[in-house]
Order: structure tokens, then C-alpha cells, then sequence
């Protein structure tokens, strides 16, 4: 068996249809919703985005893609670090694929100038799993342990009262601004504050990461890149008494796909906690899923295993584990 490692042309839509399938395969033994629909990849892979390089990679047995990675190179800050995934279908596991791929994307990225190598493992909650084993045996440590969580939002709704309850009194010095995707004018420079907060307040583990600074530029061309492939981005902003922003919750739903959505930031400025922000925040964005999106079934969230704040509030909220996380990280 020869296998040849190839680089994919993301705006050739045979080719990564192709790259497409081979990762679809290859996730679809795990729960929940472990790889976006063709409709979604089709318009989000091949566009451009101001926040990272991206390199597709093939395992071909002759014309036949049989394994596939994906590479990423930050460019905005990270610049010393990559994420590579790499999907191996099962009926060709232990074939030496995942090696070779690995091996090209640890290339690829010593070639940029990367010098630590991040990547993602998913195995059942509280077990180990092939993931893990190939990761740890390929000089990779587990630098984070992550719960992956499904909500069905039917469940949502039955507790929904109780939710708004237990915030009762404790958020009513704030006020909460809802958009879709677009910040207002009025709120991006504070907004960019707080984003800039992220990497230093959420737990981390060991990822070797630094802060980033998100200027009224930045913001908005990271928010035109999801107008642009149909992604909305349906946010909630707490404001302060003073006008600052003082924490921020998100629900990302697609346009070709609206019955799943998946949240993304969930932040609280550290001087304005204790008062329920991030309930209140969480509420806010699911109110928003469901009146914009009513066919939207489940929404999928993941939180480090030993931020025990931010899991209470999922668990209220009706999520349920399903898979856990591993931050896997490699010094090159």
C-alpha cells in the first residue's frame, strides 16, 4: 500500500466534498452533532478568515481520499502555536494513516515557524478511547479535560421559570442588549475589552496560550466573516451602570442549518461578578435561539471539567454530558 499525503484546494468543491466525507465518516460513531452538514462546510471552509490560516490535507490510496487533517496557524497572536485534527474513518484505522498525516502536519507547522502543536480527542465521559491512546503515544500530553454538553431545548423550556427566578433581583443594576452577530456602535470598543479578557479568565489547564487584543477593526471583520458565510452569532451583552460591557454570552446557529446551535463565549468581567450575570446572560441568548429559531432542536456547549462555576449553570439549563474534551498539546 502506497498512501500520498496531498494538500486540498478548499475552492475545489469536488475535491473537498471529498475531504468532506472522509471526516463525516470518521466522526460519525460519536454522539450529538460531531460535524457540520455538507450545506454548512460547503460555504464556511473555503472562505476567508482574518484569524487563521488554514491547510486541508489528504491520505490517498490512490485517487481514493482515505483520511484527512486539517491544519491551523493562528495570525493574529498564538503565532507559536498550530491545531492540527486528523480524521481516520474506522475501517481504516491502525493503518498507519493517522501517523502519516501527523507527521505532515508537524511539518507543516515547524515550516511556519509553530513551535507547540494543539489538537482535540474526544472520548465517552470519564473513559479513555483510541483518541487519547494515539495522542499520548505520539509525545502529546492531555493539557485540558473538557465536558462536552447537548441541550434539548424542550427541556429548556420546562425549566426556563426557575431559571429567571434564581437570577430574581441579584442582575437588576444591568442591563441586557441582545443582537444578532453585529454589535451596536455603542458597545464595541467595551465589548473588545472584555473579549480581550478571555484567554487569562477561562480555565485553560496547561494550553500554552496568550491574550489577545480586539480592536473596533478586528471585531468587525471577525463579524463579517460570519455574515458572510450565514452564521449568526446571537449575543447577549450585561451593561453596566457605568455603560461598560460588563459580560457577554453567545449561540451560534447557521443559516443552513437551524435546527442545532452551539454556544460560544460565555464571559463575565471579574469586577462585576456575583450577581447571576452568567444565568441571566445564558437565559437571554436561549430566549433569542428560541424566538428567532423555534425549529432549532438542540444547542451543544463545552466547559473545562474544572470550571465548576459555569457547569452548575449548564447543568441548571438542562445540559448533559456526552462526550469529554481533551486538549492535547505537543512542544515540537
Amino acid at each position: 500500500m502506497t498512501i500520498e499525503i496531498r494538500e486540498i484546494d478548499p475552492s475545489d468543491e469536488a475535491a473537498l466534498r471529498a475531504w468532506w466525507e472522509v471526516g463525516a465518516a470518521a466522526t460519525a460513531e460519536r454522539p450529538g452533532h460531531p460535524w457540520p452538514r455538507w450545506e454548512v462546510s460547503r460555504t464556511a471552509l473555503p472562505a476567508d478568515n482574518p484569524e487563521r490560516d488554514t491547510v486541508f490535507l489528504g491520505a490517498f490510496d490512490g485517487d481514493r481520499m482515505v483520511a484527512s487533517a486539517l491544519l491551523l496557524a493562528p495570525v493574529q497572536e498564538n503565532l507559536h502555536t498550530a491545531v492540527l485534527d486528523v480524521y481516520v474513518p474506522p475501517p481504516r484505522r491502525r493503518d498507519g494513516l493517522g501517523t502519516l498525516l501527523l507527521a505532515e502536519g508537524e511539518s507543516r507547522a515547524t515550516a511556519l515557524g509553530r513551535t507547540t502543536l494543539q489538537a482535540e480527542g474526544y472520548v465517552p465521559p470519564g473513559e479513555t478511547g483510541p483518541a487519547e491512546q494515539f495522542a499520548l503515544a505520539r509525545g502529546f500530553v492531555v493539557a485540558s479535560r473538557e465536558g462536552f454538553k447537548e441541550l434539548a431545548l424542550a427541556s429548556y423550556a420546562a425549566r426556563r421559570p426557575a431559571l429567571v427566578a434564581s437570577v430574581g433581583s441579584r442582575a437588576n443594576d444591568y442591563t441586557v442588549v441582545t443582537f444578532d452577530t453585529v454589535c451596536p456602535d455603542e458597545h464595541v470598543e467595551s465589548f473588545g475589552r472584555l473579549l480581550g479578557m478571555l484567554i487569562s479568565e477561562i480555565p485553560l489547564g496547561d494550553l500554552d496560550l496568550e491574550d489577545s487584543e480586539w480592536t473596533p477593526e478586528r471585531l468587525r471583520a471577525a463579524e463579517q466573516r460570519q455574515v458572510d458565510i450565514g452564521r449568526h452569532v446571537l449575543t447577549a451583552l450585561a451593561i453596566a451602570p457605568d455603560g461598560s460591557v460588563a459580560g457577554s454570552s453567545d449561540v451560534r446557529v447557521n443559516d443552513a442549518d437551524p435546527t442545532h446551535g452551539q454556544v460560544g463565549i460565555t464571559l463575565v468581567d471579574p469586577a462585576h461578578r456575583g450577581h447571576r450575570l452568567g444565568l441571566a446572560l445564558k437565559v437571554a441568548t436561549h430566549d433569542l435561539l428560541v424566538a428567532t429559531y423555534p425549529q432549532c432542536a438542540t444547542v451543544d456547549t463545552c466547559n473545562a471539567e474544572v470550571n465548576t462555576h459555569m457547569n452548575a449553570v449548564n447543568e441548571a439549563l438542562g445540559y448533559r454530558s456526552i462526550e469529554t474534551l481533551l486538549e492535547l498539546q505537543k512542544v515540537l
